[in-house]
């Protein structure tokens, strides 16, 4: 009997083998960071921030007079959503309020609603809707729907919503945020644009017959500010607006013109931040015009910062009158920080204050001390 050789028997069991699915049954063994997931959904991309403001001011005169200080306490909230595909932003929303208890208000320019407001009232902020690329090349053409900074100056692109001080807008034009609908973005040669529609409502967000602003800034690029600290744009606007504190509810016939710088110097003992704001016009054919010096200086572990502001507004008056308006005021604020993120999204401090009015429209000088504990997370 011929024996048929081992190696072809075990030719012969591959070849078998073979002709069968060698993975038959055996389920693949998938990485949990690649297995499919589910689309974005609502909370992606979704921040929620609280917000703690409280405020002490006291005068030299008013005290003596009254015995009693100006208290602020305010608690709010942001809420921001970007809605994003998988390679861009396509839009975004924020809103920003807060519920605020005042006690004894003071002409204060820490606080530029004390002496209007309700001792309980709740305040919006920010309320908009942000629409990314919508024309031309990335980044040339976004629109902003809703409440905001006024798109003239440095206000637009500074955040002074908790700080101490605060920039021009709220004397030049009566508050710093107005309902708006501006486009945003690059312009040619290295510059940036902010144009639009406010709707010029006003401290009291009121519509009452005003044909609302056309306001627009032309400023450098983002390039300046990251390659050299320095930010700067003209400004100009020119419509109807409502003041209450121009001494009139009619509306007012509005221009304004206005210049910016801000450089950023860099030193061995932290940067020095050195800030202007100028501006000119006529409310209702009388002449109008404003100034504004800032320094800042933040130490290098963002723990400490000093800040001192020089502000002057002056508005021509008719003949008939006492005096022209005149608001001219120093302040000196030393802030001390227990959280300060570069991005602002945690904020946490305690800052004491001077200021000293030189000249107020209603002549009762006072210099006044600022206690403030201010927390954003």
């Amino acid at each position: 009997m011929n024996r048929i050789p081992a190696s072809l028997v075990l030719l012969m069991a591959s070849a078998e083998a073979l002709a069968q699915d060698p993975f038959a049954g055996v389920e693949p063994a998938v990485p949990e960071s690649a297995a499919v997931r589910p689309g974005p959904g609502w909370l992606d991309n979704l921040l929620f921030r609280k917000e703690i403001d409280w405020l002490e001011t006291g005068g030299r005169e008013d005290v003596q007079d009254s015995h009693d200080l100006y208290s602020r306490f305010s608690a709010g909230f942001e809420v921001q959503k970007r809605f994003a595909t998988a390679t861009k932003t396509v839009a975004s929303i924020d809103y920003q309020g807060r519920m605020t208890y005042r006690h004894h208000a003071l002409d204060t320019a820490a606080d530029p609603m004390a002496m209007d407001a309700a001792r309980w009232e709740y305040e919006t902020h920010n309320a908009y809707a942000e629409f990314y690329n919508l024309l031309g090349a990335p980044g040339r053409f976004n629109l902003r729907l809703g409440r905001f900074y006024l798109p003239f100056g440095l206000n637009a692109q500074t955040d002074t919503h908790g700080t101490l001080l605060q920039l021009s807008n709220d004397r030049v034009f009566g508050t710093e945020r107005d309902w708006q609908a501006t486009a945003f973005g690059n312009a040619a040669g290295g510059l940036d644009y902010m144009a639009g529609y406010v709707f010029g409502t006003g401290p009291d967000q009121e519509l009452d017959g005003q044909s609302g602003l056309g306001v627009g800034r032309l400023g450098l690029g983002n390039d300046m500010l990251f390659a050299h600290g320095l930010e700067g744009g003209v400004s100009a606007a020119y419509g109807e607006r409502l003041d209450p504190h121009a001494g009139t509810k009619e509306p007012i016939s509005t221009w304004r013109a206005g210049v910016d710088l801000r450089k950023r110097v860099d030193t061995g003992i932290g940067p020095f931040t050195l800030t202007g704001e100028g501006a000119i016009g006529e409310d209702d054919t009388e002449p109008v015009w404003s100034g504004l010096a800032q320094a800042d200086w933040l130490e290098p572990r963002r723990r400490w910062g000093v800040a001192a502001q020089y502000f002057y507004f002056e508005r021509e008056l008719e003949a008939d009158a006492p005096a022209d308006e005149i608001d001219q005021r120093a302040s000196l604020v030393l802030t001390r920080y227990v959280r300060n993120d570069v991005g602002n999204a945690a904020l946490h401090w305690i800052a004491l204050g001077v200021e000293r009015q030189i000249q107020t429209p209603d002549a009762n000088e006072d210099t006044l001390l600022t206690a403030q504990y201010y927390r954003y997370w």
